[in-house]
């Protein structure tokens, strides 16, 4: 059977020197790949088809114990508990659907308590301001006399420059209500106003324009004088009033008691 090339040769499609010229080229290149399914497998070997590996070494003495192919089991470890926040906690807020206090009945226990823990902080606001703007009194022969609330004449032993000042209205007197007791005090104007906010029972002796306050006559004064000589009593703010008992009722009339709820 004839090939290819004498095929070709008797044809006259190629030449006897091309023909071999190709041959050369063809047994030059290099051979091809078998198929995948043919080709020798030259990788290494896998792992699972090498043989098991020999260990010829000593076997080892120690006390540990032999190595477990389970995991190590971990321990349980409490959380720490939280740290508490320095500082004052938060407000807490009320149900909006609880009903609002009201307001003590004129007259019971529990508004005579609210209004004597009002004058105790009244009395507290009147001290401190005082005691800070205090001016200190200069004793001399001059006397300064002035009214007391509960209406007895006193007397301060002043220099004539400081008595002056009193008159001209530089100065006032005022109260300085202590815890046990009610004392005097010499302040300037300005404080002076500021306790007539607060009292106007605690400003004594004040020539103010337009609303001088615990001026006296010269006749009144020498009518009084025997007042001021006498010795001083402690004078203590005026308690609340207790509540008043109920009067019982007369012949023939009905009386009906009315309990209030906390509620309403």
């Amino acid at each position: 059977m004839q090939s290819l090339r004498d095929k070709l040769l008797k044809a006259g499609l190629v030449t006897e020197e091309s023909a071999k010229k190709a041959e050369a080229e063809k047994a030059a290149m290099p051979a091809p790949r078998p198929p995948s399914g043919d080709r020798r497998d030259d990788r290494p070997p896998r792992r699972d088809d090498r043989p098991p590996r020999r260990d010829d070494r000593p076997p080892r003495r120690d006390d540990r114990p032999p190595r477990s192919d389970a995991p190590p089991s971990r321990e349980f470890t409490p959380r720490p508990p939280p740290q508490r926040r320095e500082g004052p906690p938060p407000p807490r807020r009320e149900p909006e659907s609880r009903v609002p206090k009201l307001p003590p009945l004129q007259g019971s226990k529990e508004a005579h308590r609210l209004q004597a823990r009002k004058q105790v902080e009244l009395d507290r606001a009147m001290r401190e301001l005082v005691l800070a703007n205090t001016v200190p009194v200069e004793a001399g022969a001059t006397p300064f006399y002035f009214v007391t609330r509960k209406n007895k004449l006193r007397r301060l032993e002043l220099t004539e420059a400081q008595a002056k000042r009193l008159e001209l209205g530089e100065l006032a007197v005022v109260e300085r209500p202590d815890p046990d007791k009610i004392e005097h005090a010499l302040v300037t104007p300005a404080i002076a106003e500021q306790l007539l906010k607060l009292s106007e029972r605690a400003v004594r002796f004040l020539n103010k324009e337009g609303a001088k306050v615990g001026f006296l006559t010269d006749e009144e004064i020498h009518q009084r004088a025997s007042e001021a000589d006498a010795p001083a009593e402690p004078e203590v703010a005026a308690a609340p009033a207790a509540p008043a008992e109920p009067e019982a009722p007369k012949e023939g009339e009905l009386f009906i008691t009315i309990k209030r709820s906390p509620l309403t």
